[in-house]
């Protein structure tokens, strides 16, 4: 039977490197380095063959988590080559498999070495990290590569309990059986379709490296599955409602073991929120401002940056709301939070500003349309801020050319996606044009 083991190997100093040792059968042994390192070689686990939760240890979670991935994918991978194909394996095929997975090898594209599709879909995401996209001309983010992670654990286990998939396999009948494998796991409809969009995008750039031929996943057939779903936006009496909030009394709430609502946090969160709303910044760009964003120009102030998602300098006038909350901080952004904390906190907010309207939400999961009623405060996230200004200024009358300059967004077919108004809103913007006087 196969064992991976990590152990590590001390430097001259403290540090120490970790190594990897896989027993795959009599005189089989391969000895491998990680490339990762410890700083203290006392921060070792030797039971749990991971870095010890220590604080000194400040790259712990990432070396831990990839040695996660190393050991997950190194025992798929054998699993895969000596028992579902058959394949003498040695050092050397599973030392170039490592070397494929941890991007010390690159696929040469005038003669490109073959790997099957969960090899290569795993390459992709490592390669692509560090390396420009085709599409895009710069390397993945580290949201998008996390989202691409997801959706190759779920291949992944299909994998593993339905399918024995290769590039062949991917046609209408798996589309069929992978649809109901994530219909049983309860998806929603747009996770669902996230999927489907991701492994066409790994089908096709697999196909461009001459890896395969197979075109049935361009079909139409082989369609995103998608619907829309309601998202909310907060108007402007909303938003003054929660700005005007007065939290000198309030009293320290736990959300959970890890958390704790405090004055001076709802009110960061707050401040951050409420730049989003009257600026449409993403969270990734609104949690990292700094004062050098903040520039004046014949007197009026802006909000100058580059996008954190897309790379896309925009300039953004500052509105007395937002002048106020930088004129709070000393003329500096507010100080940055982890986005999960902003939205306990925004939830929190909305409660205590009674934004308590019933929402209905209808989503499908399992294939199975459900309706669940919230109250409007428990939908407010870091989005909604973005989402309530970009539908705020389409009511206000201002040029959708001009919001789209503030936003950031490409294209209107994704502008109009955030604007939340319902057909009776839309219709008394439209009265107001010159046309209908």
């Amino acid at each position: 039977m196969a064992k991976l083991t990590f152990k590590i190997r001390k430097g001259v100093d403290k540090s120490a490197k970790i190594q990897l040792f896989f027993n795959y059968g009599t005189d089989r042994r391969l000895r491998y380095s990680t490339g990762l390192e410890i700083l203290d070689a006392k921060n070792w686990d030797d039971e749990k063959m991971r870095i010890k939760n220590v604080v000194s240890e400040i790259h712990k979670n990432d070396v831990n988590n990839k040695l996660t991935d190393i050991q997950s994918f190194l025992e798929k991978t054998y699993t895969r080559l000596a028992i579902t194909e058959g394949v003498e394996v040695d050092n050397e095929i599973l030392k170039n498999e490592l070397n494929i997975f941890l991007n010390r090898i690159k696929i040469d594209d005038d003669k490109p070495q073959h790997l099957e599709l969960l090899p290569f879909y795993s390459w992709f995401i490592d390669h692509y990290q560090i390396n420009p996209l085709v599409t895009t001309g710069k390397p993945m983010g580290s949201g998008t590569a996390k989202t691409y992670r997801n959706a190759f654990s779920i291949l992944e286990k299909f994998n593993d309990t339905h399918y024995n998939l290769t590039y062949s396999k991917i046609n209408n009948e798996f589309y069929d059986a992978f649809l109901s494998f994530m219909y049983d796991s309860e998806y929603s409809l747009n996770y669902i379709g996230t999927q489907i969009k991701i492994l066409k995008t790994i089908m096709n750039a697999s196909y461009e490296k001459g890896f395969h031929n197979n075109l049935d996943f361009n079909k139409r057939y082989f369609k995103k599955p998608t619907e829309e779903v309601f998202n909310i936006y907060l108007n402007q009496d909303e938003l003054k409602r929660i700005q005007e909030l007065d939290l000198s009394n309030f009293q320290k709430k736990r959300i959970n073991k890890d958390f704790v609502i405090t004055r001076s946090r709802l009110e960061n969160a707050r401040d951050l929120f409420l730049i989003s709303a009257n600026t449409g910044l993403r969270v990734s760009d609104f949690n990292s401002l700094t004062s050098k964003n903040i520039i004046t120009e014949k007197g009026s102030c802006y909000i100058s940056l580059v996008t954190k998602k897309n790379s896309k300098r925009l300039t953004i006038p500052i509105n007395s709301v937002v002048q106020s909350i930088l004129k709070k901080h000393q003329g500096k952004p507010p100080k940055k939070m982890t986005e999960q904390h902003i939205n306990y906190c925004l939830k929190e907010l909305g409660e205590l500003a009674e934004i308590d309207e019933i929402i209905q939400k209808e989503i499908t999961k399992g294939g199975i349309k459900q309706k669940t009623d919230y109250h409007k405060y428990e939908l407010i996230t870091n989005h909604t801020g973005r989402r309530s200004f970009c539908t705020n200024a389409y009511k206000s009358g201002m040029p959708t050319i001009d919001i789209m300059a503030i936003s950031g967004h490409s294209t209107e077919k994704v502008f109009y996606s955030y604007i939340k108004v319902d057909d009776l809103e839309r219709a008394q913007k439209i009265s107001k044009h010159h046309f209908f006087k």
